[in-house]
Order: C-alpha cells, then sequence, then structure tokens
C-alpha cells in the first residue's frame, strides 16, 4: 500500500503526522524540531506576540530594591569579616571559593596548612557529589 500524500502540498508521500492537527505532511512541509506541519506552525507563529527587539531593560522598582539589599548584605558581611580580624589573636583559618573553574585558597595562622587541606578536601568531595547527583539525573 503507498503512502498517503502530504495533506499540505499534496504532491508528496507523507513520513510524518503533525501532533497539533494530526494531518499527515512530507519531510518538507514538517517541522521536526516541533514536530507539527508547516501551517500548524504559522498558526501558532500568529497567535503568539512578538517580543520587542531593541528596547533598552527596564529595571523597576523590585530590582532596584533587590540590587540594594544584595549590596546591603555583601557590605554587612565584609564588615563583620574585616570587624573581627583583630580579633583574631593566635585563631588559625582556611578557606576555598571557587568561582568557576578558579579556586581562591586562603588560610592564616600557626594552623592554616591543615585547615586549607581540610577545606580543599571538602571541596572536591562537593564537587565529586555534584557530579554524580547530575550524572543520574
Amino acid at each position: 500500500m503507498p503512502a498517503p500524500l502530504c495533506a499540505i502540498c499534496g504532491s508528496q508521500p507523507a513520513t510524518y503526522v503533525c501532533q497539533t492537527c494530526a494531518r499527515p505532511a512530507c519531510r518538507d512541509c514538517f517541522d521536526t524540531s516541533n514536530w507539527t506541519c508547516h501551517e500548524c506552525e504559522r498558526k501558532e507563529a500568529r497567535e503568539r506576540p512578538h517580543p520587542e527587539y531593541g528596547q533598552p531593560l527596564q529595571f523597576g522598582l523590585a530590582s532596584l530594591l533587590f540590587l540594594l539589599a544584595f549590596a546591603a548584605i555583601f557590605i554587612g558581611a565584609l564588615l563583620i569579616a574585616v570587624g573581627s580580624m583583630p580579633n583574631l589573636g593566635g585563631a588559625s583559618g582556611g578557606a576555598v571559593i571557587l568561582i568557576g573553574p578558579i579556586p581562591i585558597i586562603l588560610g592564616g595562622g600557626p594552623y592554616s596548612f591543615e585547615l586549607i587541606a581540610l577545606a580543599v578536601a571538602l571541596t572536591l568531595g562537593a564537587l565529586i557529589v555534584f557530579l554524580l547527583v547530575r550524572r543520574r539525573a
């Protein structure tokens, strides 16, 4: 039995079926990325509002308040960290900060090497767990 003809152009054999209208369509009249025929694609494009390109970004009051709150929290945390520095005395500390693939390693005090090694081990452990969870998903 020969394949039915395309319901859109009517000249080629249909190899696909539109998921929206269920009409048979040939490969020239079908979009495999959306799994719809070109007729349904044009109809959907007419119904969908077009974004306004070339318009400058507009930040509302909520965006401004968010940026101000974020800056206040960041500055407050920085002031707390700087304010606690003179009170350290003989204390030690170590940290690893990852910004993308770039590690920033910080440490100070007599036990800083051990604390930095612990921070590196915890960072590597967290990365391994992240990669394993991401692989399963």
